[in-house]
């Protein structure tokens, strides 16, 4: 589809405008107004834009697309808000069947331990990091840095993309990035770390791992302030300069801008923020669970995207995160028995033990003692 010229100056003088850089903050008001205002200056933007071409079949599908898309992403607000959960993931559900029509940038890790992907770098080199507030400081296993045990599901609190009660494994690209996530104050709390690997064993080959991309801003596409952006840049950059991949940008930006409002409050117990990337991971493990009843691979899909804990995190790297499946590896190991089959980890270790959260990453990064199944 092409909605508007391509070109490289075009299309950044497209997005060079504040109004849709993110993540955005709001006024804590009227999550659906402010929702549906953006959408109206966006959509407003692209057709009356002096390049935008408005004759043809395909373009004029892309528009109506749009329109149809923003309507269902406001009806999934209004439906929640009012009570109606079920309308509202009803709602969503439309939002996931246009885009389907459009993919975006979807990587993928097969049953052969190969990955489909744009990039230059393969995800088997990708190091992800989680850390953790302990209370004591003494030893402690693998499993305190994995997801939260289903049996301490009163511990998990709302989260960007999952629910209050249902654990999840966020991961990111950078300590830095996971310690500002959780607010973390190295130089007065007890915070272990560790690094975590995604498949590359025999035994975890009848799994497929797909990552729905959504670590894409506006601003990724203007390369200002080079030096301080240099790594997001560089690993965005196969998709940055695909034209059919930013004419599906086009099309996600709404639900992309819908999941990056930063959060109000986080003492609040209910953050109107969440509730379009929450419906988002509902229909992931919808997903999931449809997929892998009719297909002897299992599959897994997680989500990757931005930091919105700030606009300063924002610019860190990125997050992952992958639902659980409720399996639970054993009555002893109350874990989910995909992901510990999925994930390598290594022993966690304390952050302030090292010169600098910095030095702390470089190390984890040479080590080698990663184990899968939440081995010892």
């Amino acid at each position: 589809m092409v909605i508007i010229d391509y070109s490289d100056v075009v299309f950044k003088k497209f997005l060079d405008d504040d109004n849709f850089f993110l993540p955005k903050r709001w006024d804590g008001k009227d999550f659906s107004k402010t929702l549906k205002d953006l959408f109206e200056y966006y959509k407003r933007k692209l057709q009356n834009y002096e390049n935008v071409v408005l004759g043809g079949t395909e373009i004029c599908e892309g528009l109506i697309d749009i329109e149809k898309m923003t309507k269902s992403l406001i009806e999934s607000v209004d439906n929640y808000l009012n009570g109606f959960p079920a309308k509202a993931l009803e709602s969503f559900e439309k939002v996931m069947e246009i885009l389907k029509k459009h993919p975006l940038h979807s990587f993928k890790k097969n049953e052969k331990n190969e990955w489909g992907t744009v990039e230059s770098e393969t995800q088997n080199a990708i190091n992800l990091f989680r850390a953790v507030r302990v209370c004591d400081n003494k030893p402690y296993d693998r499993t305190r840095v994995f997801h939260t045990p289903y049996n301490l599901r009163s511990k998990v609190s709302t989260s960007r993309f999952s629910i209050a009660g249902y654990p999840s494994l966020y991961l990111s690209t950078s300590l830095e990035l996971c310690c500002e996530e959780i607010n973390a104050d190295i130089n007065n709390e007890l915070i272990i770390a560790s690094k975590f690997k995604m498949g590359g064993t025999k035994d975890n080959s009848n799994f497929e791992i797909e990552v729905i991309e959504l670590g894409i801003k506006p601003q990724d596409f203007l390369e200002f302030d080079k030096t301080r952006r240099s790594e997001r840049l560089k690993r965005v950059k196969r998709f940055l300069n695909d034209e059919e991949k930013k004419s599906a940008y086009l099309i996600w930006y709404p639900l992309i801008a819908a999941c990056s409002f930063i959060r109000i409050n986080k003492k609040d117990p209910f953050a109107a923020e969440y509730i379009i990337p929450q419906l988002l991971m509902q229909w992931v493990r919808s997903e999931v669970e449809k997929r892998n009843k009719n297909f002897e691979i299992k599959r897994i899909i997680g989500i990757r995207y931005f930091s919105c804990a700030s606009s300063k995190a924002s610019e860190m790297g990125f997050n992952y995160v992958f639902p659980t499946s409720g399996e639970i590896k054993s009555s002893e190991n109350p874990y989910c028995a995909t992901l510990t089959k999925v994930f390598c980890l290594t022993k966690p270790v304390y952050i302030h033990e090292y010169e600098s959260i910095l030095k702390c990453e470089q190390e984890l990064a040479k080590f080698n003692d990663t184990n899968y199944g939440l081995i010892n």
